[in-house]
């Protein structure tokens, strides 16, 4: 058993044109897991330590490797004292047909207590997001290396407005109303960037730039807490000269969307 607490279990899934090593070597290995979600540092073996890098967007955690199947099963266990919870993820690859395959995420939460539902809740919404980065990178930048440009912005509105604050963010990057597969070019007063909107959802863009340089552009709005929203920019960029890239426009992005949720208060 892993833990005597509760368990609050969510699952994700995703299918990607990509075999099952392509995916291993995506979510294992640092080069790999930092071109599409946090850089993690993992031993290739089971017991061995895992240290996950989520700055900005929250503290770095260690973990331990529960499960080591190359290239199909692949788990790992923070864990953490009460009141804080203990999570478990693991890693699913199902190989299909024609190259491609399955990955499955489930993510498991060991707490007491009321209130946890919500927040593995947020955890499975995470990750549905991850998994679609995870997807539009072994599609068109598999196996190569990224710049990052991260950054999170304070919103000054409750949770309840999550969706209000998604949709003017989408508005604002110029891809309200538009369908996956579309192109987009952002407004003026916005970033410079234009390419294909990958997905858009209540409270999730994935744009697949191509100026001005190939990237894939995730920006998103989470709960902080009970009162308070963020939004959140998580881009990989891609090719010569990302990181210059990156350097570069990450404060144009922090100052336009700091702009943009200045006004929004409830």
């Amino acid at each position: 058993m892993t833990d005597d607490r509760d368990a609050h279990v969510t699952r994700a899934e995703v299918e990607i044109a990509a075999g099952p090593e392509e995916v291993w070597a995506a979510i294992t290995t640092a080069s790999g897991s930092a071109a599409w979600s946090f850089p993690a540092d993992v031993e290739p073996r089971e017991g061995g330590a895992v240290r996950l890098h989520r700055g900005p967007f929250g503290p770095d955690a260690a973990a331990t490797v529960t499960a080591w199947e190359p290239p199909y099963r692949f788990a790992y266990l923070e864990r953490a004292v009460a009141p804080d919870p203990t999570i478990a993820t693991e890693f699913l690859v199902e190989a299909r047909a024609h190259g491609s395959c399955v990955v499955r995420v489930i993510s498991s939460l060991y707490a007491d207590g009321e209130g946890w539902d919500d927040i593995a809740e947020e955890a499975g919404t995470g990750w549905r997001m991850s998994l679609l980065l995870l997807r539009s990178y072994l599609t068109h930048f598999s196996g190569r290396p990224a710049a990052r440009l991260d950054l999170t912005v304070p919103v000054s509105a409750p949770p309840a407005a999550r969706a209000e604050v998604g949709a003017l963010v989408a508005r604002a990057l110029g891809v309200g109303g538009l369908a996956a597969g579309a192109p987009f070019r952002t407004p003026e007063n916005a970033p410079h960037t234009s390419g294909t909107l990958e997905h858009l959802g209540p409270f999730f863009v994935l744009l697949r730039a191509a100026q001005p340089c190939p990237a894939l552009l995730a920006i998103s709005s989470f709960p902080m807490d009970a009162v308070t929203l963020s939004v959140n920019v998580a881009g990989r960029l891609y090719g010569p000269g990302a990181d210059a890239v990156a350097a570069r426009e990450l404060p144009h992005w922090h100052e336009w969307l700091t702009r943009l949720v200045a006004g929004i208060e409830h």
